[in-house]
C-alpha cells in the first residue's frame, strides 16, 4: 500500500449511546458532502470523485457488519479512502463491492474480523479520552487493521474483465442495469487512472431522470449517475445539448414528460376551441345587433 493513501470507517457500538462515529481519525476533508443531498449514507451508496484532476477519493457504504446494536439493529460500516488512485486495483475491487451484494458482503466479514465487537465498543468507550499522548498511536492502529483488511480482501478477489470504454459525457442509468453498472466501472476506472475530474455516484435519494439531470447540472464536471430506486434498463445523457429533448426513460419517481408530437396534438386542439369560441361569439352580437335593429 503507498503510504499517501489514508482510510478511514465510520461504525457504531453494541450499546444505545455508541452512536456512529469514525474510530480512529476522522477525513480531513468531507470532500463526499458536495453531493450530500443525494446520498443516503444509511444504505448502500458509492462515491467515486476525482477532485482538480489530482486526487481520487472513494466512499462506500452500508457495508453489512454481522454484529448488532442492543435492540438487534444489524451494525453497518461505511469506508472512505483518500489518494486511492494510488492503489488502482484495490480501488477496483471496492467499486465493485459497491455494485455487487457478494462482495460488499464479503467486505463486511473482512472488517468484521479486523473490528470485533469489544474492540469497537472498547475504541468507542475511550473516544472522550482521545485527547491523551497515544492518541496518535492508537489512531494508527485502527487505520493499519482496516488497510490490512482491505488489502487481504483485494488480493482474494477474482479477477473480472472490463472491457467497456468510459463515454466523456454525463450520464444516468438503473443499478439494475448490468449495462450500466458496467458502464459506471469504466467511469471509475478512469477516475483511478485519469487526471480528468470528475464524479461518478450511486443514490438512494434521486428516482428520475429529470432529478438526475437537475444534480448534473448543479456539479462542475462529468458525472456519471446509477440510481437505486429506478426501472430504467438503458442509460441516459445528462448533458446539456442545444436543442436536446427531455429524457423519457422509465423511471420509479415523477412521470416522463409527454411526447413532443402529443402534446402539440393537445396545442393544436386548443387553438381549434378557442377560434370556434371567438366565432360564435361574434355571431351572437351580429345576433343581438341585427335584432335591435341595427341592420
Amino acid at each position: 500500500m503507498n503510504r499517501g493513501m489514508r482510510a478511514y470507517v465510520m461504525t457504531r457500538g453494541t450499546e444505545r449511546r455508541m452512536d456512529y462515529a469514525f474510530l480512529g481519525e476522522s477525513p480531513p476533508r468531507r470532500w463526499w458532502e458536495s453531493i450530500g443531498q443525494w446520498l443516503f449514507l444509511e444504505a448502500e451508496e458509492l462515491v467515486v470523485s476525482r477532485r482538480d484532476g489530482e486526487t481520487t477519493g472513494l466512499l462506500l457504504s452500508g457495508i453489512p457488519s454481522g454484529r448488532r446494536d442492543v435492540i438487534g439493529t444489524r451494525i453497518r460500516y461505511t469506508v472512505v479512502v483518500d489518494d486511492v488512485h494510488e492503489a488502482p486495483a484495490l480501488g477496483a475491487w471496492l467499486v465493485r463491492c459497491g455494485l455487487e451484494d457478494g462482495e460488499r458482503e464479503r467486505l463486511g466479514r473482512a472488517l468484521d474480523a479486523a473490528f470485533a465487537a469489544d474492540y469497537v465498543d472498547a475504541w468507542l468507550r475511550r473516544a472522550e479520552d482521545a485527547g491523551s499522548g497515544n492518541r496518535g498511536a492508537a489512531w494508527r492502529e485502527v487505520e493499519e487493521r482496516l488497510l490490512a483488511a482491505l488489502g487481504e480482501g483485494a488480493a482474494a478477489a477474482h479477477e473480472t474483465t472490463a472491457e467497456d470504454e468510459d463515454r466523456r459525457t454525463s450520464w444516468v442509468g438503473g443499478v439494475q442495469d448490468p449495462v450500466a453498472r458496467r458502464e459506471f466501472r469504466a467511469r471509475a476506472r478512469r477516475l483511478l487512472q485519469d487526471a480528468r475530474p470528475g464524479i461518478a455516484f450511486t443514490t438512494h435519494a434521486l428516482g428520475s431522470v429529470s432529478g438526475a439531470r437537475r444534480a448534473a447540472q448543479a456539479l462542475p464536471d462529468d458525472v456519471a449517475v446509477l440510481l437505486h430506486d429506478s426501472e430504467l434498463r438503458e442509460t441516459q445523457n445528462l448533458s446539456e445539448t442545444p436543442g436536446m429533448k427531455p429524457a423519457t426513460g422509465a423511471v420509479s419517481a415523477g412521470k416522463a414528460p409527454a411526447p413532443a408530437a402529443h402534446r402539440g396534438r393537445r396545442g393544436r386542439r386548443r387553438t381549434t376551441l378557442a377560434i370556434a369560441a371567438v366565432t360564435l361569439g361574434l355571431a351572437a352580437v351580429l345576433g343581438i345587433w341585427w335584432l335591435t335593429g341595427g341592420g
